[in-house]
């Protein structure tokens, strides 16, 4: 996502309630107390003074460890405050997930073992949605493994199509994947779903297993 236009609506937006902006201010434009401050934008209103930092997603801000240092100092200085702006909209199922522990691999596999066990037994829909839960955890697994970021506010649909782009997903399992994530979504939102079968779930625990694998790290050999 390239932020320089929103920058600017925002920049705008400050401007047009009477702020002077400064764009992306370095050293020469900040307070003695803010010197090393990397903010997008300073700006000021009478003696009042504000600082802006911009995001593009809640994962980012997290990321940026020098943001509660920012407030911190920032709040000890009377006249100025500390505002953020995140750009993306949070997705939906994101609050609920927020700060969830990742399965381990051995998580994953046990997870798979228990949905391979629920076909066995005929409860093909449970067995789905489980099936599906292992896969999504060794989806993210594998991303991160290649150095992406993948965590709990990445969309089902942002693993798919990430891990396809890479060359990781051939173009027929990301074809089918589609359609399980259509049927998964479908049983867990209490709607009436195609049928399915335990060949599902099977494929799924296959993919799952290989992504596994392909995430741990390389054993080096003497």
């Amino acid at each position: 996502m390239n932020i320089e236009p929103e920058l600017k609506k925002l920049a705008g937006a400050y401007e047009g309630a009477g702020y002077k902006v400064v764009f992306r201010p370095g050293p020469e434009d900040l307070p003695p107390f803010a010197k090393d401050f990397k903010v997008e934008l300073v700006m000021s209103r009478g003696d009042e003074g504000v600082f802006v930092s911009v995001k593009k997603n809640r994962l980012e801000m997290e990321a940026d460890k020098d943001m509660p240092r920012y407030a911190e100092i920032i709040s000890a200085h009377p006249g100025w405050r500390y505002d953020f702006v995140i750009l993306e909209a949070e997705p939906p199922h994101a609050r609920e997930l927020r700060g969830a522990e990742e399965l381990s691999g051995e998580d994953v596999l046990q997870t798979l073992g228990e949905a391979e066990e629920m076909a066995r037994m005929r409860f093909i829909r449970a067995a789905v949605v489980t099936a599906w839960s292992g896969l999504e955890a060794a989806m993210r697994m594998k991303l991160r493994s290649s150095g992406e970021k993948a965590g709990w506010s990445t969309t089902p649909r942002e693993l798919l199509n990430e891990l396809y782009s890479s060359g990781v997903l051939l173009g027929e399992e990301f074809s089918r994947l589609e359609r399980l994530y259509a049927v998964r979504s479908q049983i867990v939102h209490g709607f009436a779903s195609p049928t399915s079968d335990a060949e599902m779930v099977t494929f799924m625990a296959g993919l799952t297993r290989r992504l596994v694998d392909e995430s741990r790290p390389v054993k080096q050999t003497a």
